[in-house]
């Protein structure tokens, strides 16, 4: 059994049902003879075929679709399984002639429908996608279509929701066109979400169609599309808007009421600089943290005393049924074609695309007839083919030539990346020209300018700078943009050669750490490294360039220590840490009455107190004080670097 991606279908050998939608991009139709997954024991799912439209297939990328049909293939099992769940990943490409026409994909699951009640009496309407966008109306309206959603599931969904952006991250999927208008819901048997329109998305920086978004759903003017930073302020929105019941505001204040920290983690997501964003994971843990002080059924009163989600379930609007799922899900080319068919402003309009997305989709790992003898195993072939990420391998040290400046070199700092060119043959080089005799692995002082370089060549200690890549034939400063550790790039017109150089600061390599990596040193003055992110670390939730004023970090989640690490030329490149210590477990940043799951000595925070077995009674910073909590339970944790986070937490069977 082969263990690779599904091989391309043949248009020719699919038996299509009903069109179920038509769009901008082309039309979906159901697939009768064919199923994804089949050997599984809820005996696979049914498919659904996407086909472009002819003006749209000279834009697509037949190779990134291919590639993004792959994906599942460099998985574990457990992870293919779960992307299966969780999104409606392409599975299989479709041809027509030799030529990429589409692709299959599973239909969308029946828990992510609803039925939409309407103003008549008794009328119940057909199942339909329970797409975010209905949530982003007022409760009233909401109630009155028949769903019923607490602040404490508005919260839950967001927290499955930066779960699964975190994930797909790891694997190097940015979702790009991330709105209300692509994300599913559902309240059973638990709040979470589901992503539809996958082609849309960017897999290892590659894109099946030109990126495009929803309107107001855009990320701010000039920045890159898809990448994770955007997918971050696409969930912030998300969050305003959810709790603000609005389809458009920016103001977090709604969503600040419920929680303060959510709200300040939300301005954090809303910057304008992609790289000072939290992660989907900083979203995940603080979401997890405030929906477990929620009571499950109703939410918290707001300013003025009203509850916003929990409030007794309002009377249905009194005219015609007035469907407000609009998210300007009409604008722009890349939405699937069941995401856009029949978008528009009237009630009739939104309720003919509803209709026509009703059986739009998930992923498959493979695809087979309904009368193969030979069923694929999708498990068994995921599981073959574990993905696996790696970093390059940091370079050894080499000895270094004796040089002298050249004026032709220039530096300047990285911007965008750019491809490298095809090396063209250079002179020979000189014994003067630093650039020219450069290897991997020596390092220079530059004593120059920010514009003009003057490297002394020296042994790789704090100060200087290491040749950590060479680009030959080029002499573009930027191709070094995406080298890990690059803070200065160098070139020589003469010997067309460009030097990646990484400082070397005396903070240690924790200069190059970014959000999201753990860091360790001692708590006085010394080098810090980075490390994996094992208990007793730091966890880096936050970096700021040229500044050490620490009260950036203040409104960061589970933030207990900062540290600033210096960098080259002048304080403007030092850099500011805000960091969050790893603790054993959740019981580390446990607060009073906050209910945990105990399993043996693991205490986890699982975000609903009815599925948890324990709650805090008390907490003190001192380690191992079991007497500070009486007749309760305790358990207890210490550094000895960092005394001063250590804890005895007490804890009360519920």
């Amino acid at each position: 059994m082969s263990a690779g991606p599904a091989a391309p279908v043949e248009f020719a050998a699919l038996t299509l049902g009903g069109e179920l939608g038509r769009g901008g991009q082309g039309s979906v139709h159901r697939v009768c003879n064919k199923r994804i997954n089949e050997s599984a024991a809820d005996g696979g799912w049914e498919v659904v075929y996407k086909e472009y439209a002819p003006a749209v297939l000279p834009q697509v990328d037949a190779g990134a679709l291919a590639a993004a049909v792959a994906l599942p293939g460099r998985l574990t099992g457990e992870q293919a399984r779960w992307l299966c769940e969780k999104t409606s990943w392409p599975a299989a490409v479709v041809r027509r002639g030799g030529q990429t026409c589409g692709f299959l994909m599973r239909a969308v699951p029946d828990r992510f429908h609803f039925t939409l009640r309407t103003l008549a009496a008794g009328n119940q309407g057909s199942p339909r996608l329970a797409t975010l966008e209905y949530l982003l109306n007022d409760d009233a309206y909401v109630a009155g279509i028949g769903l019923t959603v607490t602040d404490r599931d508005r919260l839950l969904l967001l927290a499955d929701l930066a779960t699964t952006l975190d994930r797909l991250h790891r694997f190097g999927v940015a979702v790009g066109d991330l709105s209300p208008k692509n994300l599913l819901f559902t309240l059973a048997p638990r709040p979470e979400c589901f992503l539809i329109d996958c082609d849309a998305a960017r897999t290892d920086r590659a894109t099946v169609l030109p990126q495009a978004e929803t309107p107001d759903w855009q990320v701010p003017a000039g920045e890159e599309r898809a990448t994770p930073h955007s997918d971050t302020y696409k969930l912030a929105l998300l969050a305003v808007r959810l709790f603000a019941r609005d389809q458009s505001t920016t103001d977090p204040a709604a969503l600040a009421a419920i929680v303060p920290a959510l709200g300040a983690l939300a301005r954090a997501s809303l910057r304008t600089d992609p790289a000072a964003r939290p992660t989907p994971a900083a979203w995940a843990e603080q979401l997890a943290s405030a929906s477990g002080s929620l009571k499950p059924g109703r939410g918290p009163k707001a300013a003025g005393g009203t509850k916003p989600g929990g409030a007794a379930k309002p009377k249905p609007p009194t005219g015609p049924a007035a469907l407000r799922p609009r998210v300007n899900s009409g604008g722009g080319p890349a939405g699937s074609a069941a995401g856009n068919a029949g978008a528009g402003s009237t009630a009739a309009g939104v309720g003919k695309v509803l209709a026509a997305v009703a059986a739009v989709v998930a992923v498959l790992l493979f695809v087979t007839h309904r009368d193969d003898s030979h069923p694929a195993d999708a498990k068994a072939a995921a599981d073959s083919h574990p993905l696996t990420l790696s970093h390059p391998p940091r370079p050894a040290g080499s000895s270094y030539r004796i040089p002298q400046p050249d004026p032709t070199v220039s530096s300047t700092r990285p911007r965008t990346p750019t491809p490298t060119p095809t090396p063209t043959p250079s002179p020979s080089p000189s014994p003067t020209d630093p650039v020219a005799t450069a290897g991997v692995g020596d390092c220079f002082y530059d004593t120059g300018t920010s514009g003009h370089a003057d490297l002394t060549p020296a042994t790789c200690t704090a100060g200087t700078f290491k040749v950590v890549r060479i680009n030959e034939g080029s002499t573009d400063l930027d191709g070094c943009a995406n080298v890990p550790g690059n803070d200065e790039s160098v070139s020589s017109k003469r010997y067309s050669r460009v030097l990646c150089l990484s400082y070397q600061s005396s903070g240690g390599d924790s200069y190059h750490a970014r959000q999201g990596d753990c860091v360790f040193g001692p708590s006085g003055t010394g080098p810090w490294s980075v490390l994996s992110c094992r208990t007793g670390a730091f966890k880096v939730l936050a970096v700021y360039r040229g500044t050490s004023d620490h009260s950036k970090c203040d409104n960061w989640p589970h933030y207990n220590q900062w540290r600033t690490v210096s960098g080259p030329k002048g304080a403007d490149l030092d850099v500011l840490q805000c960091l969050s210590m790893v603790f054993p477990d959740d019981a580390g940043y446990a607060t009073v009455r906050e209910c945990l799951l105990k399993s043996g000595s693991t205490f986890t925070n699982v975000g609903s107190c009815d599925r948890s077995n324990v709650y805090v009674t008390g907490r003190t910073s001192t380690p191992n004080y079991p007497t500070f909590c009486g007749q309760d339970g305790s358990t207890y944790w210490r550094s000895n670097e960092f005394p001063d986070l250590g804890y005895t937490v007490c804890w009360r069977w519920r």
